[in-house]
C-alpha cells in the first residue's frame, strides 16, 4: 500500500464514527489494525478474525445477505436495480 494511501486511511479511520469491515480476515497489516482507529467497528464475516474482540459487534453472515438487508432497511428496495 503506498504510503499516501495508508495515511489517508489512517486520517479517515480517526475520524469515523462507524468502520463497517466487510467479507476480511483483518490480518494483513497495517491495513488490519486500520478499524482499530475509528470509535467503533463491525464486522461482517463468516470466520473469526484476530480483532473480533474488539469489535462492537460481529456479524457471521455473508456480506451479500447483510448488505441486502441493511440497504432495504434503509430505504433502497430496488438498490440492485440502479
Amino acid at each position: 500500500l503506498p504510503e499516501q494511501d495508508l495515511k489517508r486511511a489512517e486520517h479517515e479511520c480517526d475520524r469515523s464514527d462507524l468502520v463497517i469491515c466487510l467479507g476480511t480476515s483483518l490480518r494483513i497489516e497495517p491495513v488490519g489494525s486500520l478499524p482499530l482507529r475509528a470509535k467503533r467497528f463491525v464486522i461482517v464475516n463468516l470466520q473469526e478474525t484476530p480483532k473480533d474482540t474488539y469489535a462492537a459487534m460481529i456479524i457471521k453472515a455473508s456480506v451479500d445477505e447483510v448488505m441486502d438487508s441493511l440497504m432495504e432497511a434503509l430505504g433502497y428496495r430496488d438498490w440492485k436495480d440502479e
